[in-house]
């Protein structure tokens, strides 16, 4: 007989943040198979916006009782590192580096294996840690809300995720499990109806549409490039996607807001 914590729904929502996040959950209370990731795709948006709440609600504390912006968007940036294992941070740093390095797919994809960080891997983590930083600090002075605005962030960057998987042939080199099979466009829509009507209903439309541009061109670019250098996409370039897509989409409302003011 079914429980409650056996739903299919609850079941996907918990695989999602089993999988992104270090929470500790005890699944044998769920399902008593592995999780399916491919299955769960259309809660990844979710996930991503409990992130976001998770990790901003202290620096939201912090600013209403006026510490400075730098300071709490700093604190939240670690919050949220420690809530996901620098999870997407090491897909970056990891594509960073043997995108950098060159040279054949079977070298490229052993340089992003390597558990030393490189030279390009350690400047992409610095500089887009710096930019999240910036973007915050800059919106959270612009007056939006620290938890909002990181929760669209990472919301953005999940929903990325099933794009570029849907888009790209998996390369030949990803590990065995490594990466979610094709999703079906009935749990896209879910997907994309989860991320757009809470992102859409706060943001205006133009800055909603100048982020979400942005994002299309992160994932095509990425895109293009994995299928030159690894002949597809890995688990790397995913998570690397999702970082950078959150950073677009922030980009896109700093450059929206800062202009009409």
């Amino acid at each position: 007989m079914k429980t409650f914590y056996q739903n299919k729904y609850l079941v996907d929502v918990f695989a999602s943040i089993m999988f992104f996040t270090r929470i500790p959950i005890n699944w044998s209370y769920f399902s008593n198979t592995a999780p399916d990731l491919t299955r769960a795709a259309w809660s990844f948006p979710l996930v991503g916006f409990l992130i976001g709440i998770l990790s901003g609600i202290f620096g939201e504390f912090l600013i209403s009782i006026n510490v400075s912006s730098f300071l709490s968007c700093s604190i939240a940036i670690a919050i949220s590192v420690l809530i996901t294992g620098a999870f997407h941070e090491d897909g970056l740093a990891d594509m960073a580096d043997g995108f950098g390095a060159g040279g054949s797919p079977k070298k490229i994809n052993e340089i992003m294996h390597d558990s030393r960080l490189g030279t390009y891997g350690t400047a992409a983590l610095i500089l887009g840690l710096l930019i999240r930083l910036g973007l915050l600090v800059c919106l959270v002075d612009l007056g939006y809300s620290l938890l909002i605005i990181l929760s669209i962030g990472f919301a953005s960057g999940k929903l990325a995720i099933i794009f570029m998987r849907n888009l790209y042939q998996t390369s030949s080199l990803a590990k065995t499990g490594s990466i979610i099979e094709a999703v079906s466009p009935k749990k896209i829509l879910f997907a994309s109806l989860i991320w757009f009507v809470p992102v859409f209903s706060y943001l205006p439309l133009f800055a909603f549409l100048l982020g979400t541009i942005l994002i299309v061109i992160i994932v095509f670019f990425i895109g293009r490039m994995s299928k030159q250098k690894l002949g597809g996409i890995t688990g790397d370039v995913l998570g690397a996607t999702a970082f950078l897509s959150e950073l677009a989409f922030l980009l896109g409302l700093v450059i929206y807001f800062s202009s009409v003011i």
